[in-house]
């Protein structure tokens, strides 16, 4: 497994989260006229994180299978 990708995206989608943003300080820009910009940024940021955990889960149980495999030779 790549554990350096791994972390330097954790830690990027993490400052994502933590770091306040001038555009997520006020609701103002909205989009369709009724969803808040900010709101926005964290539904795609939560998304993102829920692919970026199921990614990192089916990395982990394909190499864990593939060393069982191995072992079993």
């Amino acid at each position: 497994m790549n554990h350096k990708l791994i972390v330097s995206i954790f830690i990027i989608l993490l400052l994502l989260a933590m770091i306040p943003f001038s555009f997520t300080a006020t609701p103002e820009p909205y989009l369709f006229g009724w969803l808040p910009f900010p709101l926005m940024f964290w539904w795609v940021l939560m998304i993102v994180n829920l692919f970026f955990v199921l990614w990192v889960a089916n990395t982990f149980t394909k190499n864990a299978e593939k060393n069982a495999k191995e072992d079993k030779q």
